[in-house]
């Protein structure tokens, strides 16, 4: 099975006219060009803030989503998402609209070619001191558990699990992130990930029922390693719109037999 990976577009008002072209016109091209069986957005399509009409926010979210034609496509939300007036359920709403959408509310399962794929909302922002960004609950985790109990799934979510930051070498003075050098990997790390300063256990607890785990989040990162026995996948961002601009955006191509991937200029 080859799913497409498609991360931080970042649909917005407050932005250039021509990056916002330039976007559009890469997601189009990938959406058209590239073979797959699944498009998953791994949220932040729209980045929330910029919005306070209702309805120009839906018609950003549907002219992303117009594009899939009929490619089956699934989502996962990201922090920014709904950091407006619009609410998840809202947007679900839209996405539910069309026929080619796997997406089946904020947390759920997909059966398909004999792969489990979990997708879990890793929330936006913690309520407390504690975190800048959400944790994932442990009402999640178990059902994650359950759901993959026996199994080698492979999750999608937006926020990286806090357990990457032990792969890295912190040492001080250090101006640019890097990993440890014991750390295998692929692809480029850019920026410090930025996952929930509290651990849960996610990772722990799931690692036995996984093969893989996918973020977004963290815009001008693509490596890939391995954390406790699973390929931590990390996608950089698929539009300009944001910070990472003038940085080119990728998709990746999973292939999900052999967990790996080829990333993609658009």
């Amino acid at each position: 099975m080859k799913i497409m990976l498609v991360a931080d577009v970042h649909q917005r008002t407050g932005v250039n006219k021509l990056r916002r072209k330039r976007t559009l016109r890469g997601l189009k091209y990938a959406f058209s060009s590239i073979d797959c069986d699944l498009i998953v957005f791994l949220g932040d399509l729209v980045h929330g803030p910029d919005y306070k009409d209702k309805e120009r926010y839906f018609a950003d979210l549907r002219e992303v989503l117009d594009l899939t034609g009929e490619k089956p496509f699934a989502y996962v939300f990201g922090n920014h998402d709904d950091e407006c007036l619009v609410t998840k359920e809202e947007i679900l709403g839209v996405i539910g609209e069309y026929k080619n959408t796997l997406t089946d509310g904020r947390n759920y399962v997909l059966n398909i070619d004999s792969e489990t794929l979990v997708f879990i909302d890793s929330g936006s922002y913690y309520d407390g001191e504690e975190s800048c960004y959400d944790v994932v609950k442990e009402e999640t985790i178990l059902w994650a558990k359950s759901e993959t109990e026996g199994k080698k799934a492979i999750a999608f979510q937006h926020i990286i699990v806090p357990d990457i930051i032990k792969l890295l070498d912190e040492k001080r003075g250090r101006k640019r992130p890097r990993f440890k050098q014991e750390v295998e990997y692929t692809g480029k790390l850019k920026e410090r990930p930025c996952p929930p300063d509290i651990n849960t256990g996610e990772l722990a607890s799931l690692a036995p029922n996984l093969k893989g785990m996918v973020f977004g989040h963290d815009h001008v990162n693509d490596f890939e390693c391995m954390l406790e026995g699973v390929k931590i996948i990390q996608c950089a961002a698929s539009g300009v719109n944001c910070y990472e601009y003038p940085q080119r955006p990728t998709v990746k191509l999973l292939d999900t037999e052999t967990m790996t991937t080829e990333k993609i200029r658009i």
